[in-house]
């Protein structure tokens, strides 16, 4: 084997290596992959699941955790849709009740028709506090999201179409600038 071989070999170990061990790290910090755990099916958050199932929306947060570990936002519940070629954020305001408990959990699913996975870290959330806190959010954002999602769409057309316009009114002013100068 010679010797361009071999520093390949050592440099592709190295850099799975690097990799893995950085995957690793992510995946314990609090918050990470490897410390949270899906509570969806347990049985005593059935209501819950059928609450929020009409939902459309496929994504619902409450403080998770940011870069740095720390859970922010104890007022609000924050909820993406499900269309991948449509971001639409919506922000549902709560109670600040559960933060002070340290209750904070993610709720994904991949379609309307998937149940959510409830992604809490069990090492700092009790449960009872986690089942209460959902309990108490499940009918606000169920009652308040279908509305709030229709002014965030609606929000966001009146803003496409003033850009459209913008962009039109700019393509316009150019236009004219062309052959605005006498020569």
């Amino acid at each position: 084997m010679n010797s361009s071989t071999k520093v390949l070999i050592i440099s592709s170990v190295m850099i799975a290596l690097g990799i893995g061990l950085g995957v690793l790290l992510i995946g314990l910090q609090k918050g990470g992959f490897l410390t949270t755990t899906d509570v969806g099916g347990l049985p005593e958050l059935a209501r819950i699941q059928e609450q929020l199932r009409p939902l459309e929306a496929c994504s619902l947060t409450y403080r998770r955790r940011d870069k740095r570990g720390q859970r922010r936002y104890p007022d609000s519940v924050f909820l993406k849709t499900c269309e991948w070629a449509e971001y639409t954020s919506v922000v549902i305001d709560v109670p600040t009740t559960w933060a002070y408990k340290g209750v904070g959990f993610e709720m994904t699913r991949g379609s309307m028709t998937e149940p959510w996975e409830i992604l809490v870290e069990k090492k700092e959330v009790p449960f009872p506090d986690l089942k209460e806190a959902l309990e108490h959010f499940a009918p606000l954002i169920a009652a308040s999201y279908p509305e709030r999602l229709r002014e965030r769409r609606e929000s966001d057309r009146r803003m496409d179409r003033q850009l459209n316009e913008h962009k039109r009114e700019e393509q316009e002013r150019k236009e004219r600038a062309k052959d605005s100068y006498p020569e």
